[in-house]
């Protein structure tokens, strides 16, 4: 279900429609935000009221000089004219968030997401309210269904004086992905993401990004070594010829310490096996 039209702020649109959703998200983090096609800098200015500092890029300079001009007496912004590519020179694990407002559908798909992956701090979250095309039954449906919905929305809000209509930029780009290749292509790059279809022409997708817990390194050479070394000063003490085999249980042990490092399950050796030996 697409977000509520509520609480829009003075203005609404199909993509406006998501910003106070957006922005209760960025709230929850209230760091560092990047709004990746930010157009006119409706939503960058709504984040900044949340956040402790919003970035927002886009292609075209006539939305960056009107992004310009609204954010201007908003010191935790900064906009730009770019493309969202690695020559930009954005610091990889830099954003607690990253906004795509329709805006995912005009780049190279798996490129863009794992830019993003790239970019967001462990815990991060990824925001996009996207377009898609139509391919199957089930995407015609839901955007035959998306028409009338938006069109009394429009109405409702031309009548209260709100609607404003979505910042269209110089060469609009019709969307070439449909809903099942964004899917596909979070399922491979974002696992454990969430894509929900709306009614107002529109998909969401949020994704977090897993905090990695550092593990210490186990030098297993030198612990081999040191048991080696062990086993060898007991033979000498013992005396004895059988303590210069190592015993199968000893082997066990140390491929079971080897398994819990690599989270490898120990596997155990057949019966036949054991038999045979």
């Amino acid at each position: 279900m697409g977000a509520m039209p509520t609480d829009v702020g003075g203005e609404w649109n199909r993509d406006a429609a998501y910003h106070p959703w957006i922005q209760r998200i960025a709230a929850e983090h209230a760091g560092d935000v990047l709004d990746v096609g930010c157009g006119d800098g409706l939503l960058a200015l709504r984040l900044a009221e949340v956040s402790r500092s919003v970035v927002g890029i886009d292609k075209d300079p006539v939305a960056i000089a009107q992004a310009h001009k609204r954010l201007s007496m908003v010191p935790n912004t900064d906009v730009a004219v770019s493309e969202f590519g690695t020559e930009w020179g954005l610091t990889p694990e830099s954003y607690d968030v990253i906004t795509m407002v329709s805006v995912l559908h005009e780049l190279p798909l798996l490129p863009a997401l794992a830019r993003v992956s790239e970019l967001l701090k462990p815990g991060g979250t990824l925001i996009v309210v996207g377009q898609a095309s139509a391919v199957t039954l089930v995407d015609r449906a839901v955007q035959w269904a998306s028409v009338p919905y938006s069109r009394a929305l429009q109405l409702f809000y031309t009548w209260r004086g709100m609607y404003r209509p979505e910042f269209a930029s110089a060469a609009p780009v019709e969307p070439a992905y449909s809903f099942a290749d964004v899917t596909d292509a979070a399922a491979e790059l974002l696992p454990g993401a969430e894509l929900h279809r709306g009614l107002l022409g529109r998909y969401r997708l949020t994704w977090a990004k897993p905090v990695t817990v550092a593990t210490p390194e186990v030098d297993l050479g030198a612990m081999a070594a040191a048991s080696s070394e062990a086993r060898a000063g007991a033979a000498s003490a013992d005396n004895s010829e059988d303590a210069r085999v190592l015993a199968r249980d000893d082997v066990d042990e140390l491929s079971h310490l080897f398994d819990q490092t690599r989270e490898v399950p120990t596997i155990e050796p057949r019966g036949d096996a054991r038999r045979s030996a």
